[in-house]
């Protein structure tokens, strides 16, 4: 860990500090939050929590930091990634398993910023209705 690193950890609360560490683990911001926070409430509000605490500067720089060092340590990179995609979708194609080869698609146009999973968080109104008038 470099002392830029180190400053930027005590930068964080304790709750931001475990919220980085399992965001990059889980790569699940919304389970991180629940877990750091403890949050027991609903999705959306999990979600929106998730999602402030993921863009304050100081977790970004933190988080940033803490993929940089796993990519490091495991020596992963997009075209080693790629490759193995591409590995995959030809044994695939070769066994006629076409389910696995579209997967094997999918991972490369996710891997490549081509896709991004999106959920989409619909609020309605309260409506109500109220009969009018006699039989």
């Amino acid at each position: 860990m470099d002392a830029n690193m180190t400053a930027r950890k005590k930068a964080l609360t304790p709750k931001e500090n475990t919220f980085a560490r399992l965001y990059v683990e889980t790569g699940n911001a919304t389970e991180a939050y629940r877990q750091a926070y403890d949050h027991n409430g609903n999705d959306a509000t999990a979600c929106r929590g998730a999602h402030d605490v993921l863009h304050r500067p100081a977790v970004e720089a933190y988080v940033g930091d803490l993929q940089a060092e796993h990519r490091e340590r495991h020596k992963v990179t997009v075209d080693q990634l790629t490759d193995q995609l591409e590995k995959a979708r030809q044994v695939a194609m070769d066994n006629r398993n076409a389910a696995a080869a579209v997967q094997a698609i999918m991972g490369k146009a996710k891997l490549h910023g081509l896709l991004v999973d999106r959920t989409q968080i619909e609020e309605r109104p309260h409506i109500s209705f109220k009969m009018v008038g006699s039989m």
